[in-house]
């Protein structure tokens, strides 16, 4: 009798995969409606996936050219410090047709001795570094150096829309008295405008921007450093009305159960800290690159303390150091910037390059994207050395190098839903929209397609388009325009609650959105 129970309750499940969900009236009333109007939605988590068979959510890592950009160490004023294994805090933006670059360098053997140089380009690809006649360095201004030398570890650009003309850019760094604050009128000219307590570690690149959801500034940066044997580092967040009083809202992205157990470690800390966070905002969804510092293998005996200038203080305090002691970038998404969940199952969403490369031993994820058409350019910047210096064995000429690349990946393309070849379907949740045409960001195999239905608030097909009467899309665009037969127009729906069904074969689905 329990096996034809379970049987039968076997069918009822394969035959509600094979028809439209039902949704009661009772259901409908308690269920909150979606509003998305005329903005783009990304299929980045399961927000807008109210039941699903067949499908998964993947993460797209975007290709490295695994080209030299900038070297920056390339200029006299470029090779100093003691520790420059990962001097790699940058910031870029896209302005007036430019692709505008602001990285960390190093003057003389002082490490606290730090520099902020400005490199540009036109196209994304060929960069120059203009002789401003900004900044001082042994006697002459014939160079590209911005901010300092001083305390200007962790040069994180930005606009402020709240600042003065005079004020307009934005970045702060980590200072010896709390954190830096300097601002610019044009991103070149730039003065202290004064250091602020936020309130915990600054250790890192401090990114913070305006956002028009909480009507605050908000603060992304180190979140703990605990004593041994368990130190480590994760990431918080803090707001703030005015830049200058910050209030902590608690860790955002901390290491978590899975990651002590990926590795034992001989000091009892894990094997992961989360290093930095590349926070943004992207199509209403806040994205970071969690920038990871891996460090989880033991050394042999004449590197356990590491090497360089730190190496006698870490044998006093017999803090061993383990490999292999790299990064590399993982992908993090949130729709209210205080609760991350893990991308892609946690995999790498950008590698360091291959062994002798320039960015073989660690990279760093400049926040946000640039656009390229209906491209999303990534910049990092990355270097042959490892957290503690040690050299790529694989480097040329053992030579350390250090410069920023670009990452490459389509329009909206981080996350997608994907189906296999056998096929699957997924439903929203009720949304409301505004628009007479709808557009979806996909990509489907030769023999692969993606039909959408549209449901009323009960779950029924609305009758001129449902999945019968619903064109099969084919093909690899970003903007795919949906039909019904010669049928496009949907704005007889504006406004009124539906579900959007979509039926998949051997496709990936990015995003949709309705348009006027």
């Amino acid at each position: 009798m329990l096996v034809k129970l379970h049987s039968h309750l076997l069918l009822l499940v394969i035959i509600s995969f094979s028809i439209p969900i039902n949704y009661s009236s009772a259901s409908h009333a308690a269920e909150e409606i979606i509003d998305v109007g005329a903005r783009k939605q990304l299929f980045v988590d399961e927000f807008l996936i109210a039941s699903k068979n067949g499908v998964r959510l993947v993460m797209n890592p975007p290709y490295r050219t695994g080209e030299m950009l900038v070297d920056t160490r390339e200029k006299p004023w470029e090779q100093g410090g003691q520790n420059t294994g990962h001097y790699d805090y940058s910031s870029v933006l896209k302005e007036d047709g430019r692709i505008r670059i602001w990285y960390d360098a190093v003057l003389g053997p002082e490490d606290r001795n730090q520099i902020v140089c400005y490199t540009e380009s036109k196209d994304g690809i060929h960069f120059t570094k203009p002789l401003l006649g900004l900044v001082d360095v042994d006697g002459s201004k014939e160079n590209n150096v911005v901010i300092g030398p001083g305390d200007t570890h962790g040069a994180a650009v930005w606009i402020d829309p709240n600042a003065p003309p005079e004020k307009r850019y934005r970045s702060q760094s980590k200072g010896r008295g709390g954190l830096n604050y300097y601002a610019s009128a044009d991103g070149l000219r730039w003065k202290i405008v004064g250091t602020v307590d936020t309130g915990g570690h600054i250790d890192t690149q401090n990114v913070i921007f305006w956002d028009e959801i909480y009507k605050k500034y908000v603060l992304y940066s180190r979140g703990k450093w605990m004593a041994q044997p368990k130190r480590y580092r994760a990431v918080r967040r803090a707001e703030s009305t005015d830049l200058s009083h910050w209030t902590n809202t608690g860790l955002v992205f901390d290491v978590s159960a899975v990651d002590w157990k990926a590795y034992p470690t001989i000091t009892g800390e894990p094997p992961v800290d989360y290093y930095g966070a590349g926070v943004f905002k992207y199509e209403g969804v806040y994205l970071m690159y969690v920038q990871t510092f891996w460090h989880w293998k033991a050394r042999p005996k004449e590197l356990k303390f590491g090497v360089g200038p730190y190496r006698k203080i870490n044998e006093r305090a017999n803090r061993q150091q383990l490999g292999p002691n790299g990064s590399d970038v993982r992908l993090a998404t949130s729709r209210d910037g205080k609760t991350f969940e893990r991308a892609g199952g946690w995999s790498p969403f950008l590698r360091p390059g291959p062994q002798g490369s320039f960015d073989s031993k660690w990279i760093w994820a400049m926040p946000g994207v640039v656009r390229m058409g209906d491209e999303l350019w990534i910049y990092y910047t990355g270097t042959n050395r490892g957290h503690d210096d040690i050299l790529d064995p694989a480097a040329p000429g053992g030579k350390h190098q250090m410069g920023i690349s670009r990452a490459v990946m389509r329009l909206d393309g981080f996350v997608s839903v994907d189906a296999p070849y056998e096929g699957g379907e997924m439903t929203t949740p009720l949304i409301r929209f505004a628009g007479k045409q709808m557009q979806l960001n996909l990509d489907t195999s030769a023999g692969g397609c993606v039909r959408v239905e549209l449901l009323d608030k009960v779950g029924k097909p609305v009758d001129g388009f449902t999945a019968a009467e619903a064109t099969p899309l084919v093909g690899n665009s970003v903007r795919m325009p949906v039909t019904w037969g010669d049928e496009s127009n949907i704005s007889k729906l504006a406004g009124i609650p539906v579900r959007i069904r979509f039926i998949m074969r051997d496709c990936k689905l990015y995003a949709f959105q309705f348009i006027p």
